[in-house]
């Protein structure tokens, strides 16, 4: 008989238990740590990261590479203490677990680079309520000047209804000053390893100067603070003449249900969008998940019924992959937890061909979408390049975690614990998602443009039923794009809330899943 409250309550009350009678080997022999210095003094610390490990040995998809080698010696707190006494913090305990994983072949690093600490609930605020906390836009430096070997800030993206958004900030914004320092270029703020922005971008407030649509100068203050935000990006139905083309472009898988059961703001527009696709008559659906991390298993699902053909109905959607000890305890056969999940129909859209938009932040329950309906329609991924003109895959997230609250509801604990196939048995895309083409992606064009570079990629093929080919691939920023990759990345990522990266799946009753 499964049950999560066992697993989640022995650990407490084992630490109730006086005189464990089990004699205990050094545990360094087994995982080689630095056992120069140890950390016992703080004993909140020392709970949260015996913690740490015990959960996380408990659920990882990866727990027989983790110590201890017997299972049940977690149960002996001496087991744990001898492990964790050697590590400062319980980020640091995590870390050294996660190191223990197998080797990706795509990486050459561990696999395990998704599991993850959430404080204050940031994470599940984000993707169950649409709440965040932050000024609401994202950041990217463009060379829009090839002759000049340096770029300029720019806005990528903003949450509609974030502070940013209040002040008329958007996409294609270009920022002249923060907090009266109009030194923000590339070149000088790279030299200071992007340390004025990274601080001004983590403060309560910032005075900035930035262009707006017309080219006008506008100044503003802002305050970073909590908001309900809209994911829905854009919308549009695009007239080709003999063809419709319906458009969705959405910022995050947030949760379609309340906990009570009853339907988010989410789940009534997604049925206002497909219905307004259905009567609009469209033949081909574009689908742009640029910047989506993921989100909701649940509201994956629930996009992937609508979006399938009526073939589909019935046939299995997904699989998941969990660890021996969950699947020992029956997990992996019961709908409510990691049964197999099948396509439920829903809507009246019966396409045969379906366009993804993707960008090397496409991840988890995005690539989950696209791998699901792989087996069952065409289905057509434009990607973009990246700096240098490098061909970028999707992010390469085919797993999910579990969400555990430790020690207090302030820290919660996100393992790596499943995995998901497809019908074909297809989900090792640790590499990411390959698209069918790359273009260049059009900063300074707006989200339902039909002149921006993804967009008019998709749309040429459905015309044409034919991509352009390299030489003729048009944006208004191709081949001046130039900046070091790795450089473009960390910038971009600036205040963005890297955690709400994943695929959640939030059980009725005890457990959070991601």
């Amino acid at each position: 008989m499964k049950n999560f409250n066992f697993l989640m309550l022995y650990f407490a009350l084992s630490f109730a238990i006086a005189g464990c009678e089990k004699s205990i080997e050094d545990p360094t022999t087994e995982a080689p740590v630095d056992n120069r210095e140890t950390f016992e003094d703080d004993p909140f610390k020392n709970l949260v990261k015996d913690s740490i490990l015990y959960y996380t040995k408990v659920f990882s998809l990866w727990e027989s590479s983790m110590p201890p080698e017997d299972l049940n010696d977690i149960l002996i707190q001496d087991t744990l203490r001898g492990y964790t006494k050697y590590y400062e913090t319980g980020q640091d305990v995590l870390s050294w677990l996660m190191s223990l994983t197998p080797i990706d072949p795509t990486t050459g690093n561990p696999i395990d680079r998704f599991s993850f600490l959430d404080r204050q609930g940031a994470v599940s605020s984000e993707i169950q309520e649409a709440v965040a906390t932050s000024y609401g836009m994202y950041l990217i430096y463009l060379q829009t000047n090839p002759a000049v070997n340096n770029a300029e800030l720019y806005v990528r993206m903003v949450d509609a209804g974030s502070p940013a958004d209040g002040v008329g900030i958007q996409r294609g914004s270009r920022i002249i000053s923060i907090n009266g320092n109009s030194e923000i270029d590339y070149v000088t703020q790279e030299a200071s390893d992007f340390e004025f922005l990274n601080n001004a971008l983590s403060a309560s407030s910032m005075n900035i100067v930035f262009l707006d649509e017309n080219n006008q100068e506008v100044t503003a203050s802002i305050r970073s603070s909590i908001y309900t935000y809209d994911p829905i990006l854009a919308v549009e139905v695009f007239d080709l003449g003999t063809k419709k083309a319906g458009y969705l472009a959405f910022s995050s898988f947030v949760s379609i249900t309340n906990t009570n059961g009853s339907y988010t703001q989410m789940y009534r527009d997604f049925e206002d969008i497909f219905s307004t696709f259905a009567s609009s008559g469209i033949s081909d659906l574009i689908i742009d998940l640029r910047y989506n991390g993921g989100g909701l298993v649940e509201t994956a699902e629930y996009l992937a019924d609508e979006i399938c053909p009526s073939s589909a109905n019935g046939q299995l959607m997904f699989t998941y992959d969990i660890n021996d000890l969950l699947e020992s305890e029956g997990f992996l056969t019961d709908p409510e937890y990691f049964g197999p999940v099948s396509f439920r129909k829903s809507g009246s859209l019966n396409l045969s061909q379906v366009y993804f938009l993707v960008t090397n932040e496409t991840a988890s329950a995005s690539e989950l979408l696209i791998n699901v309906l792989e087996p069952y329609m065409d289905v057509l991924l434009v990607g973009a390049y990246g700096s240098n003109s490098a061909k970028e895959n999707t992010y390469g997230k085919p797993i999910g975690f579990f969400a555990i609250p430790i020690v207090s509801d302030d820290i919660e604990l996100y393992p790596t614990s499943f995995q998901m196939f497809n019908s074909e048995g297809y989900g090792d895309y640790f590499g990411g998602l390959v698209p069918d083409i790359h273009t260049y992606e059009d900063f300074l064009k707006d989200f339902g443009d039909p002149e921006e570079g993804l967009i008019a990629e998709a749309l040429y093929h459905i015309q044409n039923n034919k991509f352009y080919n390299a030489a003729t691939a048009k944006s208004a920023i191709a081949s001046i794009d130039k900046l070091n990759a790795a450089k473009v990345v960390a910038v971009k990522s600036i205040g963005k809330n890297q955690g709400a990266k994943g695929m959640f799946k939030f059980n009725k009753d005890q457990i959070k899943l991601k």
